[in-house]
């Protein structure tokens, strides 16, 4: 298809389409002639993917741009371009804070809880290391380096150090708690999709259970509330 045609297919304008292409973003069209350029479903799979990161969690373009270096990247594994998604993710939610994100460019999956690589920016004391460990054992789960298992023992450890003691038992209640919507969204991705459809089934999955468990954690925060000033009224 022409660029007009892809435009309108992706709904994303054409100046847009050449903003990404020049940034790199999106890879260019096949030359026709001198002055066309064809552009096929893979273009419209990373524009899904680019426009659902801009519009939904407003991504910069220079992490947007990391993200798709690494779909782009066929030496890296889908499970670890799935673990740069998780990461991005939870940014994009605040699911990971400032303080406890990797340096930019790093890759995600080199960075232990314990802080012990060169590249960790916010070194986690070993106990919620441990924590999590326990936890995932606990549940039966594969203990396996990842982005979210990383940003568990760092959120662990921002929320312990905020006040708010954080146990093995009730992490373990959340994850059984949140593990069938996990499931639910989990399902639909398969081996056979693009690369692209890959990374926006993983990152919607995570922001759309992100957002449901925050609007449920405060509903149960402002009902235990109310409930506790009726009984002291």
């Amino acid at each position: 298809m022409k660029l007009s045609a892809l435009a309108k297919a992706a709904g994303v304008s054409a100046a847009s389409i050449k903003y990404y292409i020049h940034e790199g973003l999106l890879p260019p069209g096949q030359k026709k002639n001198a002055t066309t350029a064809i552009y096929d479903e893979t273009h419209l799979h990373r524009l899904a993917l680019i426009r659902w990161l801009r519009e939904e969690l407003a991504t910069p373009i220079a992490d947007t741009a990391e993200l798709t270096r690494a779909i782009d990247d066929e030496s890296l594994p889908t499970i670890e371009l799935m673990g740069v998604c998780q990461e991005l993710a939870l940014r994009g939610n605040s699911g990971l804070p400032a303080s406890a994100q990797r340096a930019p460019g790093s890759p995600p999956f080199a960075l232990r809880a314990s802080g012990t690589h060169p590249t960790a920016v916010c070194p986690t004391p070993d106990r919620f290391d441990d924590l999590v460990s326990e936890v995932i054992d606990r549940l039966g789960w594969p203990d396996e380096e990842s982005a979210a298992r990383n940003a568990l023992a760092r959120v662990v450890a921002v929320v312990d150090a905020g006040g708010y003691p954080v146990t093995v038992d009730s992490i373990v209640a959340q994850c059984r708690a949140i593990a069938p919507i996990a499931q639910s969204h989990v399902r639909p991705i398969s081996i056979e999709h693009s690369r692209d459809r890959v990374c926006l089934s993983v990152i919607r999955g995570i922001t759309m259970s992100n957002r449901q468990l925050i609007a449920a954690s405060a509903l149960a925060h402002a009902s235990l509330s109310m409930m506790s000033r009726g009984l002291d009224d």
